[in-house]
Order: structure tokens, then C-alpha cells, then sequence
């Protein structure tokens, strides 16, 4: 599993009803890779990984000590999306209160990925998209982006 599944994973197990009354749990969780489906009811999350950067080791001591030292930091992007920008902001706002907030914090092993921690990297910024159907409706969307530590060995 990558950096990006884990945070999903760990959005909705382990956060209780404040993410999942938004967006719904289990195989039915309204919180997609890359892009939303077609026709995807809103309110709903979409994740993807935007850079993944491992670290490495330089040494001088001999040409078995050097190579990925076993850390690594991604880059995750997520945007939420609603009918109003309050309720994209909103959730925007639960999900930065459960990843990086002062009492709750992705960390830990989360589908096979050992999270060591997670920042905001930047956001919550926000946008509009016009109704794909034509009509006047819009969808507003909040993205933020997170920077996760963690071990890739």
C-alpha cells in the first residue's frame, strides 16, 4: 500500500463518525484515488500522491554504506468536495483536525505503511467547478496538501 491508501485507511478507521458521517465508511466511503467517479455523489474526498521523495545514505566508510537509508516523505494531495464551499471547508477542516491536529495525528501502521508523521504541507485553498451536466449548479472544492514521513524500507 502506498503513503496515500494509509491516510485514507487511517480517515476512515480511525476517526469515528466525523469523517464517515460525512462521507460514509467501508466500501461504500465516498473517498476515491486520483479522480471522483462519474456521477459520484458529493459530499466525497479524492487522494493522490503528488511527489514521493526517499532519502538516502552517503557515506565514505566503503561501497556497502551508501543507498535509500529506509525513510521516505510523500507528498498527498486532497480535495473535498460539496455542494456549498462551507461544507467543502468544513470537511477540509475535520480531516486537518484528525491528520495534523492538536489532539489527534496520522501515525502509526496503516495498511502495511509505518506513518512516522504527517504536516500540512499547504492549503486548504479553494475552487469551483461548473455543473459537467451544463446547468447552473457548481461543485466547490478545498484542496490540501499533507507531507507524510514515513519508513519505505
Amino acid at each position: 500500500m502506498n503513503p496515500g491508501a494509509a491516510l485514507r485507511t487511517y480517515l476512515l478507521n480511525s476517526t469515528g463518525s466525523a469523517i464517515t458521517g460525512l462521507i460514509g465508511s467501508g466500501t461504500s466511503a465516498r473517498f476515491y484515488p486520483d479522480e471522483l467517479p462519474q456521477n459520484a455523489q458529493i459530499p466525497a474526498c479524492t487522494y493522490t500522491t503528488i511527489t514521493t521523495r526517499n532519502e538516502h545514505v552517503i557515506s565514505t566508510g566503503g561501497t556497502a554504506d551508501w543507498g535509500r537509508c529506509g525513510f521516505g516523505v510523500a507528498r498527498i494531495e486532497v480535495e473535498c468536495f460539496s455542494n456549498t464551499r462551507t461544507g467543502s471547508l468544513s470537511l477540509a477542516d475535520t480531516i486537518m483536525d484528525y491528520v495534523c491536529g492538536p489532539t489527534q495525528r496520522l501515525r502509526g501502521v496503516y495498511g502495511g505503511v509505518n506513518i512516522l508523521d504527517c504536516m500540512i504541507a499547504t492549503g486548504p485553498r479553494t475552487y469551483t467547478e461548473p455543473d459537467t451536466a451544463g446547468g447552473d449548479d457548481r461543485r466547490y472544492v478545498t484542496v490540501i496538501e499533507f507531507s507524510v514521513s514515513y519508513h519505505d524500507a
